[in-house]
């Protein structure tokens, strides 16, 4: 049962890099797309998709304020690609929102419309 749980993690892991990896390349982040590979790196190259420094990284240590940080975050990720700001509510269920998330790496019809929409 759990080699079941590890592969299935393994599988989603892999299939979220990728969907990261191809957002990336539609952003114009080509050069740094390998970043969606690597475990900090992803959350990195997710605040340059949104175009805010890599310093903000840091602020995910400091408690509670991580939380609203990252909410905010992922709601100009998802603006930045053309979303609702809505679908964040799914972080309540990761592993829906994490098929979220590759099902729109891998969409044609999914654009990057920057940072500011």
């Amino acid at each position: 049962m759990l080699v079941l749980v590890y592969l299935i993690y393994i599988a989603l892991y892999i299939l979220t890099s990728m969907a990261f990896y191809r957002l990336a390349k539609k952003a114009g982040l080509a050069n740094i797309a390998w970043f969606a590979w690597v475990p900090v790196l992803n959350m990195v190259l997710q605040l340059k998709m949104i175009q805010k420094s890599a310093w903000w990284i840091l602020i995910l240590l400091v408690p509670i304020v991580n939380v609203i940080f990252f909410i905010i975050w992922q709601v100009k990720l998802c603006r930045a690609f053309g979303h609702s700001g809505w679908n964040v509510w799914w972080m309540l269920v990761p592993f829906v929102y994490n098929i979220i998330w590759i099902v729109w790496g891998f969409e044609k019809e999914t654009q990057y419309v920057g940072f500011w929409a």
